[in-house]
């Protein structure tokens, strides 16, 4: 397939990610931000993935090679390096696949100024195609692309300050939102945050359960749960108000509500806005149409999906609003100015898991009432998405090209009777019909996977449609 920039960094297989194209991308990336947003330091984190270490490594020797001081940060969340770099006014690069296979792998990359945003990705790229076309730095490598060397870089051991930095951010502000007599279940498993989430609850009084560590790999994806039975368990045998996890990085949260109930991300993002008091938001058009019924909110923005693009309309409603945040269907929540909790919240204009999973804790507190009370208070609006594995780029744009030319037809499979009467194409294909219900098809922007995002008046309707979409997905991938 090859290396490519996705929704957000570049992913590939693990087998492609070797020293030298490592080595190419972070050089890319230092010329880039040469130009841009010049550093001297670069901190450095990675995810749990059993290829991240070496990845790492060689993206250490780019960086001790072009005369940067590195802050290793070791194993933590994509939003702890991100929020460790803006505070020490470095650039940051992060080792990891996010939720996508342990098979597979990625690098996400911060400017001094924050996260990349599209345009810069791209010429990330082209410098990095340039160095492979020149052959830069061959004398490094062998033919498979492994080091010919082995050689220690010198850099500064910041996993702990990182970490604490972390954690006083939400412990400080969320002082005044005591969670004491809540009883949570964390689900460990693999992430990256794993050491971070389980002590931000305890420091703020709640109850906290620790449950399903794993010392390998698994691909935790918050828009496609597989273990809801598990969980669903868990929440029962220990009496608990609510169930939190997050996906392989820690950007993104898994929350289960007091009922054994999966709170979809973007009404996660809806609740954490709420509390923070956030005035205007912009969201990917995935997310749960619900939000515009919101009274709160003064200025709404939908953007194509991808954290770089809900960040450039953080950017431009930041010119306008005093409070302003954004968030995706998959849980991240981006705050991308100040709010005054306890103490000031700072902004950090990349996706969180932390923040939204503490924030449906607190409107409960807050409100004296359950968790799943707090989610059953938003507008009657209800999602669901379901995902095709091993579904080629090229057959993701057959399907998409097949299903707008007879979109009817398609919706009427699904939902009989069911007539579109409008049409979307910002990202992917989206259609609703004249009852609202919503189905949005989308081929994945990091991995060989097609997405389907339903919609619906009810929980069980949205799910029974995104299941038939499914299946009629699946047989598009045999036909096509």
């Amino acid at each position: 397939m090859g290396l490519k920039f996705g929704t957000s960094g570049v992913r590939g297989l693990v087998t492609e990610f070797t020293d030298r194209e490592a080595y190419l991308l972070t050089t890319a990336f230092l010329q880039h931000a040469n130009v841009v947003t010049p550093a001297s330091k670069v901190s450095v984190g990675m995810d749990l993935r059993e290829s991240s270490p070496k990845i790492l490594n060689a993206i250490e020797k780019a960086l001790a090679d072009h005369q940067k001081d590195i802050l290793n940060c070791g194993v933590l969340p994509t939003p702890a390096l991100a929020y460790y770099s803006a505070e020490n006014k470095s650039l940051a690069i992060m080792v990891t696949g996010s939720h996508i296979p342990a098979d597979r792998n990625g690098i996400k990359f911060y400017l001094a100024t924050g996260e990349t945003l599209k345009n810069d990705d791209e010429q990330i790229f082209a410098n990095y195609q340039k160095l492979q076309a020149e052959g830069f730095a061959k004398d490094l490598f062998d033919a498979e692309g492994s080091f010919l060397r082995k050689s220690a870089v010198d850099k500064k051991e910041a996993a702990g300050e990182a970490r604490d930095l972390f954690i006083d951010r939400y412990v400080k502000a969320l002082a005044n939102h005591s969670l004491k007599g809540m009883k949570v279940v964390f689900y460990e498993h693999s992430s990256a945050a794993r050491e971070y989430m389980g002590n931000i609850l305890d420091y703020l009084g709640a109850q906290v359960i620790r449950v399903g560590r794993s010392e390998t790999f698994i691909p935790v994806d918050t828009e496609a749960v597989e273990s809801m039975d598990l969980f669903k368990k868990w929440i029962t045998d220990y009496g608990a108000d609510a169930l939190i996890s997050t996906d392989g990085d820690g950007d993104r949260p898994l929350v289960i509500d007091n009922k054994g109930r999966l709170i979809q991300g973007d009404k996660l993002g809806i609740i954490c806005s709420e509390f923070l008091g956030v005035e205007a938001i912009a969201l990917p058009i995935s997310c749960n149409s619900g939000v515009s019924q919101i009274k709160a909110f003064k200025k709404i923005i939908f953007t194509k999906i991808g954290s770089p693009y809900v960040v450039e309309a953080l950017n431009a409603l930041n010119t306008e609003y005093k409070s302003v945040a954004g968030f995706e269907a998959n849980g991240g929540y981006i705050l991308s100015s100040p709010v005054q909790l306890a103490t000031e919240l700072k902004s950090l204009p990349t996706r969180d898991s932390i923040l939204p999973a503490l924030a449906v804790l607190g409107m409960a507190t807050k409100r004296k009432c359950s968790v799943s009370d707090v989610v059953d208070k938003l507008p009657a609006r209800f999602t669901s998405s379901v995902l095709a594995k091993n579904c080629p780029p090229e057959k993701s744009q057959k399907i998409i090209q097949s299903v707008s030319i007879d979109a009817d037809n398609f919706m009427k499979s699904l939902i009989p009777d069911a007539a579109v009467w409008n049409k979307n194409t910002l990202d992917g294909f989206r259609m609703m019909t004249t009852q609202g219900q919503i189905v949005h098809l989308r081929p994945s922007g990091n991995a060989p996977e097609f997405r389907c995002y339903t919609e619906a008046s009810t929980q069980a309707e949205a799910d029974a449609i995104a299941t038939k979409a499914l299946n009629k997905i699946l047989l598009l991938i045999k036909e096509i």
